[in-house]
Formats: structure tokens, C-alpha cells, sequence
């Protein structure tokens, strides 16, 4: 079959910018993109192994791709499922030629090429420190918007978390090649970039910048001309300084957006987690962030049905969502890793009582939601316009802005993928900023008007 590669990619926004680079190496390699897998010489599939329903999709996509392989066709598996289970993936999955994990992407093509000349290669070794640059690279977000990958692995010892296992040791990318990779974004017309990690606020500290790392390279990167929007997502609460909230408030292109991961609240919880505070600091974090960064969206996650997770620890939660009134909370129900230490404790939470806690928080949740919300209505926004939609006849929106289409895009307040939006009517184009009057909300997104 022709030298032609189509991607799967599953996951997060880090796997995501993986899967980004993987496609620039090999189009730089002469090899050709193909947007259907059944028309590409090869497919890679990059999985996803946080949790259980991440394996699930991944494993799935992989069989399905098994049983629609053609003739002479390759089947690549990339990604955490890859690096976790390695060769066992084709000794299952005999249609598999060819596996690599998240530390050998440097390897892509050689690896492609002993593939297609029918070896079965298996790549799972860590990379050392990433100095080198995420470039070339293929950005898929569309032109306006970009993830900015700056460091791999994680260091925190989460007792539910196989990441470590998965992407190694904190490290750190130099502030010379984000920098230099920011501003090559910037040229292909990319106008919002957004900072992951699997902790953002740690950046710098393996590379011995003890404090206001961070808070330096946002100045930096506030200073490359094109770029007018700077988002972080996935916070550390242990590790957001001063320093980082002081350049939050006074850095106008950083996005007064806050994404900070606390899991939980309790105190017996999160020792159990091996994670660092206790519900009532959460709350002096978040009540320190509101003060000093007026307006500012904050976004959180909590694992509920933990190992010895009790009724008393849920009722703690529950009141605690209505004490913090976050704008936006992610709950999952706790998924049993294997080889990791939490999947020994005792007193492991049913399923359907994880099911059962799941609906109450997020009810609870749903309270401070919608009051944060009602809270923007009325106000003007600046939003990046993504796409222009055709409302369908059971969209509240549709009747609400009395038309049958509508522009959809974000402000500084929504993080892509995960918050909604603002659907709005009158003049825009796809990837230019237009401000827009907040009319009314429903339950996950915001309509209204632009102005001017």
C-alpha cells in the first residue's frame, strides 16, 4: 500500500499535541496524511489508559481497526495504553504491527518504516529531558487555538494515578524551545495558546527555578506579538504560587481561567490520596484567587467513591461545593487502577453507591453553576469566534435567538472541550475576536448578540 499515515487520537489535550507532532515528523518524512483510515497505508491509534473508561474506547478503537484492516495495511498502537502494556497488546491482538509508548515518539518513523517492511516493533523507552522543540508540528484545534505542551511525566505520588507509570519523571521543557514553538504558532495565525502538564504550576521547578517559574514564562510568552490569549489548565493546588496568581492579575493576556484538579475535600480523603491540603485551604485558594484576580472562571475536579470514602466524607463535599461556589466541577467516579497503591485499600465503594454519590454532588453542583452563570448575564464578553452552527429545531438556542443559525465561540471563560460556549448572532469570522452581549444561559452555554 501507498507510504500514507491516518491518525486516531484518544485522550487528553496532551496526547493530543503528541498525536500533532507524530503527524508533522512523518509528513516532514515524506509520508502522506490521510483523513480515512481505510484509504491510509497505516494507521496509528494513540490511546488513553487514565481510567478505566479511557482503556475501554481505547482498546475498542483498536479492535475495530483490527477488523477493518486491509490487505498490506499497518495497525500502530501509540499512547499511554501502548506504554502500559507493551508487547502483551500483540500478542492479543495479532492484527497489531507495530506498538509505541509516550516516551519514544523521537522513533516514529524508523518505526513506521520497520513496520512496513514487516517487522513488529515495540518502542516504550522514556525520553530523556524534552530540550528539543514540539516542531515540525500539526495543529488540529483549528487556526486560532493551540495546546502548549511544557513539561512530561509527574512526580506526585497520587495513590489513584497511574501517570507516573506511564510518562515518567517531571520534566520540564526549556523556556528556549516553548518559547520558540509559541511563537511558530503564532505565525500559522494561532491567537489563543493553552499551557498543559500534567502539572502546569510545577514547570521550572526540576530545572532548579525554586519559585515564580511559571509567572516568568507567561511574561515571556505575553510578549510575542499575535498571541492574545494565554490559558492554564491543570493546576497543582500545592504548587500554585503568588507569584503565578500576581501574574495572572496583571498580565492582560493571561485568561483570568483557573483549572485546578482537587479531587476532593476531606481531609481523611485526601490523605488517603496522598494529596496535599485540606478542604477548608482549598477554600482560602480560591477566596485569595477571587480578591486579587476580580472576575476570574474557576474549574476543579473531584473523584468520587474513593477507597473509604464514607457518607460523612460526601456530606463534607457537598457542603464544601456550596461553600467554594465554583463555576464549573468535573466529577468521575473512582476507577481501580491496576499497580496503583490505591487499588489495595480496603473498604473499596460499591458501584452503584459510587453511581448514587456521582448524582447527588453534581446536583449540588449544578446550584453554583447556574448561579455563576446568571451572574455574566447582562455583561459584554470578548469571544473567540470558532465556527458559524445550524441550530436544530429541539436547540433551546434556536428559539431563544430567533434564528436557525448562530456563531459559536469562547471567551476568556471557557476552556475548549470542556466548558461550553456562547452561541451568538450578527456579524463575526471563524477565528477573529467580536464582542458579544450576554443575553441568557442554559445549562452548559451562554447566548446573545455581538455588538459594535
Amino acid at each position: 500500500m501507498k507510504k500514507s499515515v491516518s491518525f486516531v487520537s484518544l485522550g487528553c489535550a496532551k496526547n493530543l499535541v503528541d498525536t500533532e507532532v507524530m503527524i508533522a515528523t512523518l509528513g516532514a518524512a515524506g509520508w502522506e496524511l490521510s483523513p480515512e483510515p481505510l484509504e491510509a497505508g497505516t494507521v496509528v491509534i494513540n490511546t488513553c489508559a487514565f481510567i478505566d473508561p479511557a482503556k475501554s474506547e481505547s482498546t475498542e478503537a483498536i479492535l475495530e481497526q483490527a477488523d477493518l484492516k486491509q490487505p498490506g495495511q499497518q495497525l500502530i498502537v501509540a499512547g499511554c495504553l501502548a506504554q502500559r502494556f507493551g508487547e502483551q497488546l500483540q500478542s492479543l491482538v495479532p492484527e497489531i504491527d507495530g506498538v509505541i509508548g509516550t516516551g519514544a515518539y523521537a522513533g516514529i518513523v524508523d518505526l513506521l518504516e520497520e513496520a512496513r517492511a514487516g517487522h513488529r516493533p515495540v518502542r516504550l523507552q522514556f525520553d530523556a529531558p524534552p530540550e528539543h522543540d514540539f516542531l515540525p508540528r500539526l495543529v488540529t484545534t483549528g487556526q486560532a487555538t493551540a495546546y502548549l505542551k511544557i513539561a512530561e511525566g509527574c512526580d506526585h505520588p497520587c495513590t489513584f494515578c497511574i501517570i507516573p507509570q506511564l510518562r515518567g519523571a517531571f520534566r520540564s521543557r526549556s523556556e528556549e524551545s516553548l518559547l520558540k514553538e509559541a511563537r511558530a504558532l503564532a505565525g500559522g495565525g494561532t491567537k489563543e495558546v493553552i499551557l498543559v502538564a500534567q502539572d502546569t504550576s510545577m514547570w521550572g521547578r526540576d530545572r532548579g527555578v525554586r519559585r515564580g517559574s511559571l509567572a516568568g514564562l507567561l511574561e515571556r510568552l505575553s510578549e510575542i506579538d499575535g498571541i492574545e490569549w494565554i490559558r492554564l489548565l491543570y493546576l497543582y493546588p500545592a504548587t500554585v504560587e503568588r507569584e503565578l496568581i500576581d501574574a495572572m492579575a496583571r498580565l492582560p493576556k493571561v485568561c483570568t481561567y483557573m483549572d485546578m484538579p482537587l479531587q476532593h475535600a476531606h481531609p481523611d480523603v485526601l490523605r488517603a490520596m496522598r494529596r496535599p491540603g485540606n478542604g477548608e485551604r482549598y477554600l482560602e485558594i480560591v477566596d485569595d484567587l477571587r480578591a486579587r484576580v476580580p472576575g476570574i472562571t474557576m474549574r476543579s475536579t473531584f473523584i468520587v467513591g474513593f477507597p473509604g470514602e464514607t457518607a460523612e466524607h460526601v456530606a463534607y463535599l457537598e457542603e464544601w461545593i456550596g461553600r467554594a461556589q465554583l463555576d464549573r466541577v468535573g466529577f468521575f467516579e473512582y476507577s481501580r487502577e491496576e499497580g496503583t497503591p490505591s487499588a489495595h485499600l480496603p473498604n473499596q465503594v460499591p458501584a452503584r453507591e459510587k453511581r448514587k454519590r456521582l448524582v447527588r454532588l453534581r446536583e449540588a453542583q449544578r446550584a453554583a453553576s447556574g448561579r455563576a452563570r446568571a451572574l455574566r448575564v447582562g455583561r459584554n464578553v470578548r469571544v473567540l469566534a470558532e465556527e458559524r452552527r445550524t441550530l436544530r429545531s429541539t436547540d433551546g438556542f434556536r428559539a431563544l435567538l430567533g434564528a436557525g443559525h448562530a456563531w459559536f465561540g469562547r471567551s476568556m471563560g471557557e476552556a475548549p472541550g470542556v466548558d461550553g460556549g456562547i452561541y451568538f448572532t450578527g456579524a463575526a469570522r471563524a477565528g477573529e475576536f467580536v464582542e458579544v452581549a450576554l443575553d441568557g444561559h442554559g445549562p452548559f452555554d451562554f447566548y446573545g448578540h455581538a455588538v459594535g
